[in-house]
Parts: C-alpha cells; structure tokens; sequence
C-alpha cells in the first residue's frame, strides 16, 4: 500500500502512523524500515567521496546515478524481506519510511516494482510505503514535487 503525503508534513504522518499502527496489535505486528539508513549505509560502504566523484565524473559508457540507485532499491528489498522473515507477535507489516532518500538516484515507483518482480511470492505481509509528494493525477504523484510517477497497480481510496 502506497501513501502520498505532502513532504512538509512528513514527521506528523510517521507519528501518527506509529501510534495508529500500535493499535493494530496484537494481530498484525508493524515493523518500520527507515530508507534513509539504508541508503547512507551504501553510501559508507562505497565511501562517500568515491561516490560523489563517480557521480561528477562518470567513466564511459556508465551511468553511475542509475547504478547508485538499483544498488539502493536493491537494498531497500532485500530489508523488507529480511524484516518480513523476523520471528515476532503478529502478522508482519513492514513500513517503509523516509523514501526522501532515494532521489534522484530511484523513487517509490524503482521499489514497488522491484518488491513485486522479486519477492512478491516471499512476502508474509503487507508492505506500506509512505511517499513524500502529492497526486497531480488518477494515478499519477509527484514524488518530492521533482519527480512524476505513475501508480499502475495501485487503486485509490
């Protein structure tokens, strides 16, 4: 389940989630990701200025913020199945959140798709992902007012 919020309200959205998500005990248990500490932890493990320089001055033929970003999704995924496979009380849910953090290297749309390409059958529980922008369309969002993307497996409610 995606979430469209506008970004400036980011901080009382999570925390009302976190107090509405508490109430979902003890059938589900909510288990929240932050993409942001993902992201720098790829970031740590290439080294932040080998990075920055790669994104400046990229070699021939590469496309290092594409590359920067499937690493990213890629991680993102690998959480969600992680976190989705931890023993806990409840039905897992996992909550992604800060999805700020993938741009412009890759936006919700990179981690929807690859959630459902890869690990839609290893999944044990829902995933919300809570997406800083606004609706410009039936299905259409603006992710960080930058970036238009389109929800094509989502339905509006």
């Amino acid at each position: 389940m995606a979430l469209v919020y506008p970004g400036e309200a980011e901080i009382a959205v999570l925390q009302e989630w976190h107090a509405q998500s508490q109430a979902l005990r003890p059938e589900f248990e909510v288990r929240s990701l932050n993409v942001l500490d993902i992201t720098q932890g790829i970031i740590h493990e290439f080294g932040a200025e080998g990075v920055v320089s790669s994104l400046a001055d990229p070699m021939p033929g590469s496309d290092p913020r594409l590359e920067l970003g499937r690493l990213w999704v890629d991680a993102v995924a690998d959480a969600v199945r992680t976190r989705m496979m931890e023993p806990g009380n409840g039905r897992p849910v996992v909550s992604l959140e800060r999805l700020a953090a993938l741009y412009p290297a890759a936006g919700p749309r990179d981690v929807m798709q690859r959630l459902w390409d890869n690990s839609q059958a290893a999944l044990d529980g829902p995933v919300v992902i809570f997406i800083p922008g606004e609706f410009s369309g039936s299905r259409t969002y603006t992710f960080l007012g930058q970036k238009d993307e389109f929800m094509y497996r989502g339905d509006l409610l």
